[in-house]
């Protein structure tokens, strides 16, 4: 179902709202993504301002081996949406921790040419701890070079993700843009 009102989860009933399962696309439909629409219309119900969920920023995690977790448009729907795209990435397996791991994986970031990051893509395991970071830098329009001035911690998976950045903000030591 459809809500004739997105940014209030309301349908065309008025005072009838609409979250979780019973929402058609752009709602993925997890039970993350329904907690946020309960909180919306518990929030509006209560006279209270909420802010619409951003569905562009709700992650995706695949809870597998190895786990799959991602935030924002992928490569594809960043072109098919006329962005100018640029993406980087780094295996696991280029950090510590990853080859301590040995199972492999990645990180890959799309983002505006000279603007901000649209995507955030990650595989290997653990990822589905390491997406919270991304969900945020996404959903906040944070440019890589915003990024590549935060240290990430030393032996671990994300430092995977703090190189991505730093390639894409310019200042990559492992790897060039």
């Amino acid at each position: 179902m459809a809500p004739a009102d997105w940014s209030r989860l309301e349908t065309s009933v008025p005072g009838i709202h609409v979250v979780g399962d019973l929402l058609a696309p752009p709602s993925p439909g997890l039970a993350h993504a329904s907690f946020a629409e309960g909180m919306l219309v518990a929030e509006t119900l209560a006279g209270l301002r909420s802010p619409p969920v951003d569905y562009a920023a709700v992650p995706r995690v695949t809870y597998s081996s190895p786990q799959t977790a991602a935030v924002g448009l992928t490569e594809a729907q960043a072109r098919d949406a006329g962005h100018d795209v640029t993406v980087g990435s780094m295996p696991l397996t280029a950090v510590a921790k990853g080859m301590v791991h040995g199972w492999g994986g990645m990180v890959k970031v799309v983002a505006e040419r000279g603007g901000r990051v649209l995507g955030v893509h990650l595989v290997g395991p653990q990822v589905s701890e390491m997406i919270a970071e991304s969900q945020l830098i996404v959903g906040w329009d944070a440019e890589p070079a915003d990024v590549a001035h935060h240290v990430h911690a030393h032996p671990t998976l994300s430092e995977a993700v703090g190189e991505v950045f730093l390639t894409l903000g310019g200042r990559g030591l492992h790897q060039r843009s």
